[in-house]
């Protein structure tokens, strides 16, 4: 946002120097990237009076011109035609100097002789614009030098804007924070309105079809205009501030849109179908010729502003070519509005059109400085261009926006920012920027004003308020907290199971949360697997990242087959985090999930060998005996559906099943060019934490261990963790551990059976067991044993 110091200076009576000032409205959070004066360098120039225009004799794209500059006739070659006689212009006499050092002679250019130059805006250094000789106003003597005359002696502030204070882009804006920070008074310009005529009501008519893109419509209806050039003050300012002048009636939209920072469109009423303006959705296929000559498709998402046939602007982005005022243009409709900030910013990238009206729409314009800004506008229109105002506004509102209310504590605040403020200074500082306050007892009850959006809760608050205190005064201080710092049992969870993994020989993994569609055609996954119904993301960045995870081991199974196409031989893979499940929203799952796949580690006393589920369920008991959770066991299961089918078991915990260990199946494991044993493990972490319990070293034994083994015999399909928990209850305390260390299958054992042996450690930790304690508990063991229906081994 450029911001003229002179038109800045109208609205606030601010006399500190241009440095001064740039670094207070720094301080304020408004950071001034540069502070450019203009007009330096410019010596000698002066206004002339346009003679003649005479055709070059030598060239078909060049002019000489006869000038007037209040010294005589010179002729002067030019390239530009944009001017003719009567117009004044820029004249650099012979010794002249222009900014950059550049010094003007006369010389001959193809036979004529050029007795100095004319000039552009930009060869002033006044603004970008070379697309033709800057024309000045009937009102600037001829002969006056022109850094005087035109005003040029000034300095433009560059600020930048963050995007959540619209309000900063107007010059009225800065002038409000330039107020609070020297409590200056803010003398923000009335409008000069006096209305003639019929009323706005009988001349046009207004309908809004799309109250949620468009809350607020005003328009005022002005007859009699006469299209021309602005006054030089005028122009000066929209050149200053990085805009062109067109005409007086553009001019003045664009002015009021950087003075008060509410954008204005003014359509042409005579090309209005009907005198209608009708605020709707597009239909399917509408075009709309927009005012940079482009055709362009309208969306369903777009707010589109129409007249009783066809569209005739984007709301809130261009207007349309239709519609557009030219030299014919004579009565206008001038709108002034507020829309929907999500929709006018999605128009506006979807358009790829970021306007000067854009840019305020999407971050926020304020409702209810619609009628003032058209008003202005309106008053404006009726001094530079000759137009009466049609009596009244076409003002509709169906919903008006209820004003906010926040409470702000006074003890908390200076608690926060380590600043001592009473509630009484506090009030003083928000109530400068525009808030209403109302003290109470030790807070204070605050109204923002319509014009600040970002100011929604107290924390905002609390920033407006360090702001106005300036971030330069506040004291670097500690802050008071007796609390000592800990973490909470999810946090000590995690850390656990990470460690208890590492330990376990397991490296940690950060996937993507984001899976590709063909997972699950590899996997060959089942119609009501999970990565079927994985979440699909609306905006992915590529289809290889299109759905959301609903489990961890998907992730880990493509990391895997990263580390094997490198050749890794040994993987071992761990990730904690977060999978998704389908709801609106999705529903966020915490996970700790393991896979393990190529040759397990090799000892000196053993062979090599692949990974295998025992593996896996070894990962399981380190993690358990990691957290504390005793209460787990593991039982068949038949999902999921991309596993070995002999090779899966769910893991309960308390009964309730929280997970899965499993062998993937080998084509699965093939499919993604894995090694053909890979072994996997996937909990829900809530349910593992939700049964954990601190882990407390055990005191040594005082006294030994009766160990006694013994051989059962039972059916096939029985698990041995099933056999387990029932030596463990028959055992009863004495019995310490009950390790599984021998299957059997084959002669003398009966088909479709199994001969498990185990080794029992007995002990009481108050004496030492005799053989004949320890013969008992074994009997009571045989006792039930048999009462399940299975047999001993002699």
């Amino acid at each position: 946002m450029r911001i003229l110091l002179s038109w800045l200076r109208e609205v606030v009576p601010v006399e500190a120097e241009p440095e001064d000032l740039a670094a207070r409205l720094s301080m304020a959070g408004l950071k001034v990237e540069a502070a450019l004066r203009t007009g330096v360098g410019i010596e000698g120039v002066v206004v002339g009076e346009v003679l003649d225009v005479r055709d070059h004799p030598g060239a078909d794209n060049l002019v000489l011109v006869g000038v007037d500059h209040g010294g005589g006739r010179r002729d002067v070659v030019c390239g530009a035609r944009n001017f003719a006689p009567g117009d004044r212009v820029p004249v650099a006499v012979p010794g002249a100097r222009l900014p950059g050092g550049i010094e003007v002679g006369a010389r001959t250019v193809r036979g004529q002789r050029s007795d100095g130059m004319l000039c552009s805006a930009r060869e002033l250094e006044i603004s970008e614009d070379h697309a033709g000789i800057l024309v000045l106003g009937p009102d600037v003597p001829v002969g006056a030098d022109v850094r005087s005359g035109l005003g040029l002696d000034d300095v433009v502030f560059d600020v930048e804007v963050t995007p959540n204070r619209p309000d900063a882009l107007s010059v009225v804006g800065v002038a409000r924070e330039v107020a609070a920070a020297y409590g200056l008074p803010l003398r923000v310009p009335e409008p000069a309105l006096e209305e003639t005529g019929p009323l706005a009501t009988s001349i046009a008519e207004v309908r809004i079809e799309d109250p949620r893109g468009c809350p607020r419509y005003l328009a005022r209806v002005v007859t009699g205009l006469r299209i021309g050039p602005s006054p030089w003050w005028m122009r000066w300012r929209l050149l200053a501030s990085g805009m062109r002048p067109v005409s007086n009636v553009v001019d003045v939209t664009n002015y009021v849109l950087l003075e008060r920072g509410h954008p204005l469109h003014a359509f042409d009423l005579a090309r209005l179908r009907e005198r209608n303006i009708v605020i709707r959705r597009p239909r399917r296929g509408e075009r709309l010729r927009t005012l940079d000559g482009v055709e362009r498709v309208l969306d369903r998402s777009d707010v589109a502003i129409c007249d009783a046939e066809r569209p005739v602007a984007v709301a809130g982005v261009m207007g349309g070519a239709e519609t557009e005022v030219g030299e014919g243009t004579s009565e206008v409709l001038l709108e002034s509005a507020y829309f929907d900030p999500a929709r006018i910013g999605r128009t506006a990238r979807r358009l790829g059109l970021r306007t000067e009206a854009s840019i305020r729409f999407e971050r926020g314009a304020d409702p209810e400085g619609v009628p003032a800004a058209a008003a202005r506008a309106a008053g404006l229109l009726a001094r530079v261009a000759g137009g009466a105002v049609a009596r009244g506004a076409i003002d509709l509102y169906p919903r008006p926006a209820r004003p906010r209310r926040i409470t702000l504590r006074t003890t908390r605040t200076n608690a926060l920012l380590g600043i001592d403020a009473t509630s009484a200074q506090i009030g003083r500082w928000l109530a400068s920027v525009g808030c209403r306050v109302v003290p109470g007892r030790g807070t204070l009850r605050v109204e923002p004003p319509s014009f600040r959006p970002d100011l929604r809760a107290e924390e905002d608050l609390l920033e407006e308020v360090a702001r106005l205190y300036g971030f330069d005064r506040i004291p670097a201080t500690l802050p008071a907290n007796r609390q000592v710092g800990a973490l909470t049992p999810a946090q000590a969870g995690r850390r656990a199971a990470r460690r208890a993994l590492l330990g376990a020989g397991l490296f940690e993994a950060q996937t993507l949360s984001l899976l590709p569609p063909w997972l699950a055609d590899r996997l060959e996954a089942g119609p009501d697997d999970g990565l079927r119904r994985a979440v699909r993301v609306a905006n992915p960045l590529s289809e290889e990242e299109s759905l959301l995870r609903p489990g961890l081991v998907p992730g880990l199974l493509l990391a895997a087959r990263r580390n094997a196409a490198r050749g890794q031989a040994s993987i071992a893979l761990f990730e904690i985090g977060t999978s998704f499940l389908p709801g609106r929203p999705p529903e966020e799952r915490e996970e700790v999930a393991w896979v393990l796949a190529g040759e397990a580690p090799r000892a000196w006393h053993c062979a090599a060998r692949p990974y295998d589920l025992f593996d896996s369920k070894g990962v399981l008991e380190a993690l358990a005996s990691a957290l504390g959770v005793t209460a787990w066991s593991v039982e068949r299961t038949v999902t999921p559906d991309w596993a070995h089918p002999g090779r899966r078991a769910s893991v309960l915990v308390r009964g309730v099943p929280v997970g899965f260990v499993f062998e993937v199946h080998p084509r699965a494991a093939r499919a993604l060019d894995l090694p053909a044993r890979v072994v996997c493990g996937s909990l829900r972490l809530d349910g593992l934490l939700g049964a954990a319990s601190e882990v407390l070293a055990a005191a040594i034994p005082r006294f030994p261990a009766a160990l006694r083994d013994i051989a059962i015999v039972l059916g096939e399909e029985t698990p041995a963790a099933e056999v387990q928990e029932l030596l463990r209850r028959a055992g009863g305390e004495i019995l310490e551990s009950a390790t599984l260390f021998d299957v059997w299958r084959g002669d003398p054992i009966p088909p479709e059976s199994k001969s498990l042996a185990f080794s029992l450690s007995l002990r009481d930790p108050e004496r030492t067991l005799t053989d004949a304690d320890a013969d008992r508990a074994l009997e009571g063991i045989h006792e039930a044993v048999r009462a399940a229906g299975w047999s001993l081994r002699t």
